[in-house]
């Protein structure tokens, strides 16, 4: 019997097949990466696409023509303001329509086109109250945002930002040293965002599916172990209304991200509004609200 069980293990190793698969290598292509918005510059970065087998990093192409068109006429051509970027000097309107063009030599010319969503959308109220719970021995916040959704189809994300001090310790009581603004780590239970998947921008995405038309009022917890070393603090809410195009990559790209490790989970294609190339030219304008939140005991 043990002969036996040897014979059929040479006998199953003996049929194993090598089978050689030949991936078609394309040739790279020009990636856009750009979100543009009213308060900012038109900018844009430009990589090269890699093959499916390739572990190098993603290459910067400079010296490339990027042309930014409103509508057909041509209202800008971006200069290379560094090694990774390329810059102008006119600001993007709402509810406009604009075209990218980037070309180079040994690449397909490439174009993308989004709109600047118009509405005008007013935060109406931003309030923050202790949450009973604690996470890992932190105090945490809620935060509750109420604004109004027009009664269109509309996208949006939000994000908080605050201050992040340094102390010098060496003296008591510490003192501080130093200021920096940071954006702050939103958790939300709120069913509009069921579909949803954070971006690694740290945003919360979502659409007015559930809330079309109506005052919509959203919760988020939040650790502001800020608060422990002084009295208040102030943060800012960022609102942003966001194109469908940009909506739709995000959400894409966080359901992707979601599954990374997941050896069994179907590959999800990242949304792409490049033609002849990659990447994603989205749009968005955004309002904020500034609030002081002071400790609670």
């Amino acid at each position: 019997m043990r002969y036996l069980f040897v014979l059929l293990a040479v006998c199953a190793i003996s049929c194993e097949v090598v089978v050689d698969v030949d991936i078609p290598i394309k040739p790279a292509s020009i990636t856009v990466h750009s979100t543009i918005n009213p308060d900012s510059t038109f900018q844009v970065q430009l990589t090269a696409s890699q093959n499916i087998l390739s572990n190098n990093e993603f290459s910067l192409i400079p010296d490339a023509t990027v042309n930014i068109y409103e509508g057909e006429i041509l209202v800008e051509t971006l200069v290379q303001n560094s090694e990774d970027g390329y810059k102008g000097t006119l600001k993007p309107l709402k509810g406009h329509t604009y075209t990218i063009e980037a070309s180079k030599d040994n690449y397909k010319t490439v174009q993308a086109t989004d709109t600047i969503p118009s509405s005008n959308i007013t935060i109406h109220s931003v309030s923050f109250s202790k949450n009973l719970k604690e996470y890992y021995n932190q105090e945490v916040y809620t935060m509750a945002i109420e604004f109004d959704d027009p009664n269109d189809k509309n996208y949006y994300e939000i994000g908080l930002y605050g201050p992040q001090f340094t102390f010098d310790r060496s003296v008591s009581p510490p003192v501080i040293t130093d200021t920096l603004l940071v954006q702050y780590y939103l958790r939300s239970e709120d069913p509009i965002f069921a579909d949803t998947y954070r971006n690694s921008s740290g945003f919360w995405a979502f659409s007015d599916a559930l809330v079309d038309g109506k005052r919509v009022k959203i919760n988020f917890s939040i650790q502001l172990y800020q608060l422990v070393s002084v009295d208040e603090i102030e943060v800012t809410v960022v609102l942003r209304e966001i194109s469908r195009n940009l909506y739709t990559y995000k959400q894409t790209a966080g359901l992707q991200q979601s599954l990374n490790g997941d050896p069994f989970a179907e590959p999800v294609p990242v949304y792409n509004n490049v033609k002849n190339g990659y990447g994603i030219f989205g749009a968005y304008q955004q309002t904020t609200s500034t609030v002081t939140v002071r400790k609670e005991e």
